[in-house]
């Protein structure tokens, strides 16, 4: 990944999303961090798996690596409240990153969904921006394609609720 047009998408979203969450999610995803420290390589499979890591293992992914912040918020402010960034691949091969990632963006409404979903799909432009509920899950790297659709409909067929393209 190229970490100066990293920045400059992280730049665009400053309105609607905190920077420091961002650069972290795709720092670590990119090769400078990402191991959540359970010693799990797979991070997906075991019964402590999250609904995120299990909707990835329904779709072929393995979980390379993540990185997660989540958004300390006012009372009544609303926007982006957590952030979770997976390298994925459908073999790691023991690799901590990978190409291919995979951003859950939680917001705290749908409204604050779709105002960040337009900041993300402007910072993501080579990048498969989905929505659901108040997610904005994105699917970046060689594989996005491929890769949407699969978590695409790994998502719906574990939650019964669609996801729409933006």
């Amino acid at each position: 990944m190229n970490r100066g047009g990293a920045q400059a998408r992280l730049t665009a979203v400053r309105g609607h999303i905190l920077p420091a969450i961002i650069a972290a999610a795709v720092l670590a995803v990119s090769g400078c961090g990402g191991d959540d420290g359970d010693g799990d390589d797979s991070g997906s499979g075991g019964s402590d798996a999250t609904p995120a890591e299990t909707i990835l293992s329904d779709a072929g992914l393995e979980v390379c690596g993540e990185a997660q912040d989540q958004v300390a918020q006012s009372i009544g402010e609303e926007g982006v409240q957590n952030v979770r960034a997976f390298a994925v691949a459908q073999d790691c091969g023991g690799e901590k990153t990978s190409a291919d990632t995979v951003t859950v963006f939680q917001f705290s409404s749908i409204d604050t969904r779709d105002k960040g979903a337009t900041a993300i799909s402007a910072a993501y432009d080579r990048g498969v921006v989905m929505t659901s509920g108040a997610l904005v899950v994105v699917a970046a790297g060689p594989n996005r394609e491929a890769n949407a659709d699969a978590v695409g409909r790994a998502y719906t067929d574990s939650t019964g609720v669609p996801v729409e393209t933006v």
